[in-house]
This record gives structure tokens, C-alpha cells and sequence, in this order.
């Protein structure tokens, strides 16, 4: 249980301060750094809510076995070291999904960023983890079906974390709500609609004086 209490304490200080550099207004504008840092926050979170889980027998694994069985037998990830492998692949992979769930945010607007962090979370559980169970890409599998909700809850949990860290995150100037997106757009159509109408009344005035009429 000490093992356990000093992984979920690691984790909480590892968001906490990341939260502190935000809280002191230290907006970031480098979209990748974002991502990946917003991704990262999230894997904490699902990483702290599946060690709960697994510590009470509600799941088979934890997502360092999970991850470590890509790269070598299921059995073999029971040892620290081939562990802590398994967990940096899958700390990589959670910060780099954090790249496509800024990219939502960036297109769509940041107005509920929630709801649209959940749905990535969804999709994410269901291309990586069931995708990779059928292609049997893990050489360790869940047996209890209960660790198949938990995989569900875990990405939409993800997902969520993801999106309000990128949101907190980012600097104003990065995400914008969607009136104000469409706002932006509206505008530049009036812009372009207006230097049409100029460019063909300037085309007209130059048809007349490069074809004067000849009075007689």
C-alpha cells in the first residue's frame, strides 16, 4: 500500500505543479508544447483512477502492464523494470494524444471543451483499445468485464482532463469560442465581398477611359 500511496502522491504533484505555473498566469502560446503537456495531465488522471481501481480489485491491470505487453510477454511486465518501460510508452502516447484533442478545440472553439474532451476520450478507448485488442497488439488481456467499463471510464476521464488542461493551458489568443470563430469569418467574407465590389468598379472606370466614345 506504501507503493501505492507514493505513485498517486507522485502524480498529484507532478499536476499540481504544472496547475501552479498556470495559476500564476503563465499562459503558454507554443501549441505543442500544450498538447503535449495537456496529455499528460490527463494520463496522471486516468493513471490515479485505474491504480484506485486496481488496488481494489476492480480492474485486472494497470495501463504500465498493459502498455509493457506491446513490446514483451504479459508476464514479464510484473518486474519493476519491464513496468516502468510499459508506463513511459504509455505516458508517451497519452501526452501525444494530446495533439489531436488540441486540434478539436482550435477548429471548433473552446465553448464545451468538456463535452467534446469526453467524446475524444470515447473515440480514443474504442480505435487504441478495442482496435488493439482484436489485432491482439497486447500480449496481456483483461478478463473481468468490469476492467472493460473501467477502460471506458478511464479514456472519457482522459479525455476530459485533456481538454480543461489545454483550455487552462493555452493563452487567449490561442482558442477562441465558436461565435467568435464564426465572428472572424464573417468578417473576412465582408472584407473579401467588399474588395471584389472595389476591384469592379475600378475594372469599370479603367473600360472607360481605355474606350472613350468618339462624338462626331
Amino acid at each position: 500500500m506504501g507503493f501505492t500511496k507514493y505513485i498517486i502522491l507522485s502524480k498529484l504533484a507532478g499536476i499540481r505543479n504544472i496547475w501552479n505555473v498556470v495559476n500564476r498566469g503563465a499562459k503558454l502560446k507554443d501549441s505543442l508544447i500544450i498538447s503535449l503537456l495537456g496529455g499528460l495531465i490527463g494520463t496522471m488522471a486516468m493513471d490515479i483512477s485505474n491504480l484506485l481501481l486496481w488496488r481494489t480489485n476492480k480492474t485486472d491491470m494497470l495501463y504500465g502492464h498493459l502498455s509493457g505487453s506491446i513490446i514483451m510477454r504479459g508476464v514479464r511486465t510484473n518486474r519493476a523494470e519491464n513496468f516502468a518501460l510499459g508506463q513511459i510508452l504509455h505516458m508517451v502516447t497519452g501526452a501525444a494524444l494530446g495533439i489531436p484533442i488540441y486540434q478539436i478545440l482550435k477548429r471548433t472553439g473552446k465553448d464545451h471543451h468538456i463535452i467534446k474532451g469526453a467524446f475524444a476520450g470515447t473515440m480514443s478507448w474504442g480505435i487504441l483499445y478495442n482496435f488493439g485488442q482484436r489485432a491482439k497488439l497486447f500480449s496481456s488481456k483483461p478478463h473481468m468485464t468490469k476492467s472493460h467499463y473501467n477502460a471506458l471510464w478511464h479514456n472519457i476521464l482522459y479525455g476530459i482532463t485533456t481538454a480543461q488542461a489545454v483550455v487552462s493551458l493555452s493563452d487567449s489568443s490561442l482558442l477562441t469560442q465558436k461565435v467568435q470563430i464564426a465572428q472572424d469569418q464573417n468578417t473576412f467574407q465582408d472584407q473579401l465581398d467588399t474588395s471584389w465590389a472595389n476591384a469592379n468598379i475600378s475594372d469599370q472606370n479603367t473600360s472607360d477611359y481605355s474606350n472613350p466614345v468618339i462624338q462626331h
